[in-house]
């Protein structure tokens, strides 16, 4: 196995700055002699890339690779040149939502291949965004993650509505019963569809890699159109973790007694959006935070307007109807983003 490394000075680095335009890192070619589309009897070198997705390069005294990137980092291509005798591969592919490069690669003797180009040590990602600015998003869908404890866990990614980058860590399906108290009692299994909702879960782990919130309560159509949202933008740690402590009855009341201990929201994300403090409307500042519902938003966009029953008519399922006097009836589910 051959170890290609480039020692670059310290005025050439000064150029990759842009640290989610990096490329930098150890990684294994692997090439065969067969244009098929798979990897056959291929053979393998470790490649030590130094530089951008504008522009890397690597070399020893026998070899120098030298490429670039196109379309945000999805599009790659790169040339292998022997030194002595002369003698060029050109490599051209694309890369994978887990971050593997492949294509097709070919030489002026008309030999032609199939090539992969993988991370030894792939940069971990541990959120939607993550993906979003490694330019390694292909568009909505499901994804893999890898938690602070290093477990895979695949989510749903909304990479286009509000800026993208959104991870999908709480639902609430229009057919479960209210009356959850605590936020242990959501499942573990992330639901992977968002616009048909089939799975109580709530994501338990570590929320400091987010800093972003937005919360959806009673939809019924594809991309939650019908349903209303808030947003929390900048938070810490912390305040994302009480707006998770919101989707249970008890942790709610036990953790923000009162409506002001809850974290503020805006309706949007323009910037000068109003402030709703403790994410409440107006009639409910001041007063004590309830535990007959469940959710961060209270009654802000409509009255009866939360993400679902707690303590009070615990039997009515799915999240709320959003209009006043009207019990949730199983229409409607709710979905927690966080970036």
């Amino acid at each position: 196995m051959k170890l290609l490394v480039l020692s670059v000075t310290s005025l050439l680095a000064s150029h990759f700055v842009f640290a989610n335009q990096t490329i930098e890192g150890n990684y294994v070619l692997t090439t065969d002699n067969i244009h098929n589309g798979v990897i056959e009897s291929g053979s393998t070198q470790e490649v030590t890339l130094l530089g951008d997705k504008s522009h890397f390069m690597a070399h020893t005294s026998a070899q120098f690779l030298s490429g670039k990137t196109a379309q945000g980092g999805n599009i790659i291509d790169f040339k292998l040149s022997n030194k002595v005798p002369s003698n060029t591969q050109y490599f051209l592919g694309n890369v994978d939502a887990q971050g593997t490069y492949s294509g097709t690669w070919f030489a002026a003797n008309g030999s032609k291949g199939d090539w992969t180009l993988t991370a030894l040590q792939p940069n971990t990602v541990t959120s939607c965004r993550d993906i979003l600015d490694a330019g390694l998003s292909q568009g909505d869908g499901v994804y893999e993650i890898s938690t602070y404890t290093g477990e895979k866990l695949s989510v749903y990614c909304d990479m286009t509505r509000d800026g993208g980058g959104w991870t999908l860590v709480g639902s609430y399906p229009r057919l479960q019963p209210g009356g959850i108290h605590r936020i242990e009692e959501y499942g573990n299994t992330p639901e992977t569809d968002p616009n048909n909702v089939t799975k109580l879960w709530l994501y338990k782990g570590d929320l400091s890699v987010f800093s972003d919130a937005k919360e959806q309560v009673s939809c019924s159509t594809t991309n939650c159109t019908d349903g209303y949202s808030v947003y929390g933008q900048n938070f810490t740690a912390r305040e994302l973790e009480l707006v998770r402590y919101n989707w249970g009855a008890s942790d709610r009341v036990e953790k923000m007694p009162k409506n002001s201990d809850k974290p503020s929201c805006t309706t949007s994300l323009e910037p000068g959006a109003t402030v709703y403090e403790g994410c409440v409307g107006t009639a409910y500042l001041g007063g004590n935070v309830a535990d007959s519902t469940v959710g961060w938003q209270g009654d802000i966009l409509a009255p009866y307007c939360w993400v679902a029953r707690g303590t009070y008519k615990p039997h009515s399922s799915g999240s709320s109807i959003c209009s006043y006097g009207k019990e949730p009836n199983g229409s409607q589910w709710a979905l927690l983003w966080m970036r």
